[in-house]
């Protein structure tokens, strides 16, 4: 039966990231409401970017006059867009030149609109360190972050005050009029959230990210909390409109339909999933009534603890699989919706109560490779890894688990 039930969460989780396809809700979108303009310029980052350029494209049509699209995979972009490569979870040389042809695109005068298209991961993506900082040292203090736990809200305040691009960057060198259009991948939280807020800036101030990291006693480089003590609060960048296409809530919703219609009582118990991983998962499945598959969506945390390779899904999935072993009626997914889980190929992982068993029978103890964050070879060894490779979009982690 958990096979079956397996292979149902799955298909689960690809019709939840159809329902959220990028193409579709931006032509949607611009089809109900088409900009202004007759030259129109496109600027997209974010792992959604490429299919986000298409669904702009086929409503633009001769409008659209060129642009660049920046995201961490190579995808088909339209005629004029020029496709780039970032770098993901931690940003590299390969963003900072992303992030300076952005700004390029941005500053130049060669159109009557500026169509600016955000999904999760652009903060890595595409970066122009601010002040005297190098990529280098923004990479040290993001992973000095992830490694701490710290929960996205926290990352997104230190980012943005060590970024040009990010914090309203973009709308600040625009020289033209814009409108962003957004793919969520943050839960309970202002779009300023989502890549750190290219075009929309929060309250937040560099003093707030020097305290966070103070606070925590992260180890980053020197002339980041140099350059926040010094830097001054910026000015809001320009009011524009922008809305939000996609987001967790639709890819849970649409989970939840699909697993009904094939027969399955299905429950959202959440859509702002967050707080630490292993805690969270265990949480989860607890919480499942006996008979149906309960969904959540979000993000989660990890405290990284060890050398290992894995992702939060895949750290949850492990926890969860030791905490179920034996339970023959207990199946857990954790995927991510861009395909992605931390920096492995695999999406996340399905398991169920004979998972740990496997792990242990191929020489592997369960408990310590989640000791030391070293979930992927753990559960690869199982035959429990996801791989689905890069999606195209990005609106947060799927959850889902039955019990019967």
């Amino acid at each position: 039966m958990s096979t079956s039930i397996a292979t149902l969460l799955f298909d689960a989780y690809q019709h939840a990231v159809a329902a959220v396809e990028p193409a579709s809700a931006v032509a949607s979108h611009l089809t109900a409401n088409p900009p202004a303009g007759d030259r129109i310029r496109i600027i997209a980052i974010g792992k959604a970017a490429p299919a986000m350029c298409r669904g702009a494209a086929q409503v633009l049509g001769g409008r659209l006059v060129g642009g660049v699209a920046v995201s961490d995979h190579e995808e088909t972009v339209p005629a004029g867009i020029e496709p780039m490569i970032g770098s993901h979870p931690f940003p590299d040389a390969a963003s900072l030149r992303a992030g300076r042809r952005i700004l390029e695109e941005a500053a130049s005068s060669d159109h009557d609109a500026l169509l600016v298209l955000v999904s999760g991961g652009g903060s890595a993506l595409a970066e122009v360190p601010a002040g005297g900082l190098g990529i280098e040292d923004l990479a040290a203090t993001q992973k000095a972050l992830m490694n701490a736990g710290v929960p996205i809200e926290g990352l997104n305040t230190v980012r943005r005050h060590l970024s040009i691009l990010k914090h309203g960057g973009v709308a600040r060198v625009a020289t033209r009029p814009l409108t962003s259009i957004l793919i969520s991948d943050v839960i309970d939280a202002p779009a300023s959230a989502i890549a750190s807020g290219p075009t929309l800036a929060d309250a937040t101030t560099p003093a707030d990210a020097a305290a966070l990291i103070r606070d925590r006693g992260l180890d980053v480089p020197g002339k980041v909390l140099e350059h926040l003590d010094a830097a001054p609060v910026s000015a809001p960048p320009p009011d524009h409109d922008w809305v939000t296409v996609a987001d967790g809530a639709s890819a849970a919703k649409a989970a939840a339909s699909f697993l009904r219609a094939s027969g399955v009582e299905a429950r959202v118990l959440t859509t702002r999933l967050r707080g630490e991983t292993q805690v969270e998962a265990l949480a989860f499945v607890a919480a499942t009534v006996r008979g149906e598959v309960a969904i959540a969506a979000g993000e989660t945390t990890v405290h990284v603890a060890g050398t290992g390779s894995g992702g939060r899904n895949q750290h949850a999935a492990l926890a969860v699989a030791i905490d179920i072993e034996g339970r023959a009626k207990t199946v857990f997914a954790a995927l991510g919706t861009d395909g992605i889980d931390g920096p492995t190929p695999a999406a996340g992982a399905v398991v169920d109560g004979s998972t740990a068993s496997r792990i242990r029978q191929a020489g592997v103890d369960p408990g310590e490779a989640l000791a030391r964050c070293d979930s992927h070879p753990a559960l690869g060894a199982a035959g429990a890894l996801v791989v689905t490779g890069p999606t195209g979009t990005n609106v947060g982690d799927l959850w889902l688990a039955w019990r019967g």
